[in-house]
């Protein structure tokens, strides 16, 4: 008893550190939830009082509806895009015997790593060249490159929690390599698809620096609005669109963590 004492008050620090770690990420999430309920008319903390005033002007805002409108209309084909070209590489640099594999990888997740901004400095005069800065394939194209990071990495993932031996089993009897990755690589990677495709919509949904560079008056997105409003306005209106976007992406997170805990059990089944 007295031998496992220090472990004890190791293991209740170590907690008390991760909660206080926890308490600091989220306190400003804490403090534009109330800020959206203010009666005030511009962005003061503690609310002098309780309204709703200002989520009836977001909802009756027509830049918020464009922008919203906007943000799915790139975001859906973006994260398709990433998804099925993320798969694609998931597949091939996992299960094929491609020299330089390690590498490849590494420039696969490159989008990820590096700061946005230089891959917005970056994509910005291609896109002039190409003549579709601030159209919607310019920025649905932009975020498919950041967001084909996020696929790659969770179909890899799925890809690694199984042995090939099932797909070489399905191949030694006869089935072409279609029909292999249709019956016994898709469901066994699905859940991975699937949770990569909600991961690249939220990025590409709360996606701000490309936006500010590769989007239009008529293309801007709810993040790039946001920036906007925060420029010259300072009004409740932006605590409550930015408590909207946060229900959203949580939502999605949710359901993306809802995916992955049946992941496993959905792939066994899919091969038994």
């Amino acid at each position: 008893m007295t031998a496992s004492a220090p472990w004890r008050v190791a293991d209740t620090g170590i907690l008390a550190f991760a909660i206080l770690i926890l308490i600091y990420l989220v306190m400003p999430t804490l403090v534009i939830v109330p800020l959206s309920f203010s009666s005030e008319t511009f962005l003061s903390f503690p609310p002098p009082g309780f309204s709703l005033r200002w989520y009836e002007a977001f909802a009756e805002s027509l830049d918020y509806r464009m922008a919203i409108l906007n943000s799915v209309m790139i975001g859906l084909p973006a994260a398709l895009l990433a998804t099925v070209f993320g798969t694609l590489a998931a597949i091939a640099l996992v299960r094929g015997d491609i020299p330089g594999r390690r590498l490849l990888a590494a420039l696969m997740i490159a989008p990820l790593i590096l700061p946005q901004i230089i891959l917005a400095i970056g994509l910005f005069p291609i896109m002039v060249r190409l003549g579709i800065i601030g159209s919607y394939p310019g920025i649905l194209f932009g975020h498919a490159v950041v967001c084909m990071p996020l696929v790659f990495i969770t179909v890899a993932a799925s890809l690694r929690s199984y042995a090939p031996t099932y797909e070489l089993a399905a191949m030694t009897l006869g089935a072409n390599p279609w029909n292999t990755f249709r019956y016994v690589t898709f469901p066994m990677i699905r859940v991975g698809v699937l949770v990569g495709f909600i991961f690249a919509f939220t990025f590409s949904f709360d996606e701000l620096i490309l936006a500010i560079f590769l989007t239009s008056p008529e293309t801007r997105t709810v993040p790039r609005l946001l920036w906007e409003h925060l420029s010259y306005q300072m009004t409740p209106v932006i605590a409550a669109a930015t408590v909207v976007l946060l229900l959203i992406t949580l939502s999605l997170l949710m359901l993306a963590a809802v995916a992955g805990r049946f992941g496993p059990r959905k792939a066994k089944e899919a091969v038994s």
